[in-house]
């Protein structure tokens, strides 16, 4: 249930206020998360059962989606997961024609995944779904400087490591300054 502020607070500067995030916040805000990913794979469960596959493979074709012309070993450091690992969600969704392996141009030895134009379908028909929750939550905002703010505290929970894959894949770039 979507409770608003009382009062929008006072802007400050980055830390400021950290005195008053105890633990019980902190531990909402944790359970927060949770439910939010929760309800991003339950949007997607219809989708993902009329084409035969899981939360892994919706995983796998989002940063392939994100990150086309990437290895296998780049896949499996933004996943944080082993090549083992990622191998049979890999070999269904080959096997499902949503992902393909193509040669470097460059160099033929090097293999990149790209989605397939049935995988590009099937991860934008997912992405939707997603989409629709963030934009009513984005509306709710009474205004663009919680959105900021919420990418800044999401980007700050990013480990270095994942914030170095972040911008060498992404599109988006962050406001390091900010951040």
């Amino acid at each position: 249930m979507y409770r608003p502020f009382r009062y929008d607070p006072p802007i400050s500067k980055p830390g400021e206020e950290l005195l008053f995030l105890r633990e019980e916040k902190i531990r909402f805000m944790q359970d927060v998360l949770f439910f939010i990913d929760c309800e991003l794979h339950n949007s997607t469960k219809p989708v993902l059962q009329e084409y035969g596959i899981g939360h892994a493979h919706h995983r796998l074709m989002q940063f392939v989606c994100h990150c086309s012309g990437a290895s296998v070993s780049e896949i499996c450091k933004l996943l944080g997961i082993t090549k083992q690992s990622l191998n049979r969600v890999l070999r269904e969704v080959i096997e499902l024609g949503y992902v393909e392996y193509r040669s470097n141009p460059k160099d033929r030895r090097k293999k990149e995944l790209f989605l397939t134009k049935e995988g590009v379908k099937v991860e934008e028909k997912l992405f939707q779904l997603q989409r629709k929750q963030f934009l009513r939550a984005f509306r709710e905002s009474p205004n663009n400087t919680y959105i900021e703010g919420f990418q800044r505290i999401l980007y700050g929970m990013l480990s270095t490591e994942s914030k170095q894959l972040l911008e060498l894949h992404s599109s988006q770039k962050i406001d390091k300054e900010k951040a």
